[in-house]
């Protein structure tokens, strides 16, 4: 079963009735009212827009909104739920039913948490394995690993976040959201070496394609079968084959440069291609090098391979509980 952290959903402006005008920005144009917003970010993100000349409602929010059911993450079985939830928060209230059937999601982001002790080492070698990083884009921003796919079409473009997860939500800025919760130990208990994989996609094409999915629709999105985050990974990461014990003369040179880039290996990528051809294959000409640092950290199985096992079998798993 598909999981989100993030949805934004557009369905009619008729399926929403405001409750309490004070919560509500009001935008003018022309002497007229065009649009009532509401932005809540502790301690969860909720946005609510009312859209009066384009007669559209826009809803975003996050998983967080479930409370102590936020290892749920957003699913199909949750979505009402989810919508309840706002009404509960008596600024407006929704028709729940026809915005189900009737809404269709524009951004999401989709999320899956994997249990693995040391996110650290693991976003390390995810980053070692990348097949091409001139294709793939990969940078660490506040101890999260971004992989980018580096296209100009939006559609085609492809944005994956690993982080810790449990470490995520000891931060200040979640504190609030953490005080919410009815039972604090057991939420963190759940989190505990957790390492979560999110995947956003920003637009309807994006979604299209990545949830394989012939439309939009909340509930073509919902009941998507898909896994788009494996999906990116095995284009993105090489399979490096067992290592083996000794070096060989050509593997002797090949640790002098890996030396010298401190075991970076988007240093080894980097400093090859300023000496190659364009027209070279650097993803062959990149694995030794990938096999040599593989058999350096004693770690002979490729860390697609384990994705593959993490990633598969977790999906499988919660389709089966959930």
């Amino acid at each position: 079963m598909i999981k989100f952290d993030k949805l934004k959903i557009v369905s009619q402006i008729d399926y929403v009735e405001i409750l309490d005008y004070s919560k509500f920005k009001c935008i003018l144009r022309d002497g007229c009212i065009s649009e009532y917003k509401i932005t809540i970010t502790n301690p969860y993100l909720l946005y609510v827009e009312i859209d009066c000349i384009e007669r559209e409602l826009v809803i975003e929010f996050t998983g967080k909104i479930l409370g102590d059911d936020y290892p749920q993450l957003i699913n199909q079985n949750n979505i009402h739920i989810c919508l309840d939830h706002i009404n509960q928060l008596g600024f407006c209230n929704l028709d729940i039913d026809k915005i189900l059937t009737d809404a269709e999601v524009v951004k999401a982001d989709v999320a899956l948490d994997i249990h693995y002790p040391n996110c650290n080492e693991l976003s390390s070698a995810i980053r070692a394995s990348v097949c091409n990083f001139k294709k793939y884009l990969t940078r660490n921003i506040n101890d999260n690993l971004i992989i980018e796919k580096n296209v100009v079409t939006k559609s085609y473009k492809q944005r994956l976040t690993i982080y810790d997860k449990e470490a995520e939500l000891q931060r200040a800025s979640n504190r609030k959201f953490m005080d919410t919760v009815a039972d604090r130990e057991k939420l963190q208990d759940y989190f505990k070496d957790k390492v979560r994989f999110e995947l956003n996609l920003n637009a309807k094409e994006q979604l299209r394609r990545a949830l394989n999915i012939p439309d939009t629709s909340l509930n073509s999105v919902l009941d998507s079968d898909a896994n788009p985050i494996w999906s990116m990974l095995d284009k993105a990461l090489v399979e490096v084959g067992d290592a083996t014990t000794g070096h060989s003369l050509s593997e002797l040179k090949n640790l002098l440069l890996l030396e010298h880039c401190g075991g970076d290996l988007v240093k080894v990528e980097a400093l090859l291609r300023q000496h190659l051809s364009p027209k070279t294959h650097i993803s062959k000409v990149m694995k030794p090098f990938r096999i040599l640092a593989e058999k350096i950290d004693n770690n002979p199985k490729s860390i697609k391979t384990i994705l593959r096992n993490l990633l598969i079998e977790i999906t499988i798993l919660l389709g089966i509980l959930i």
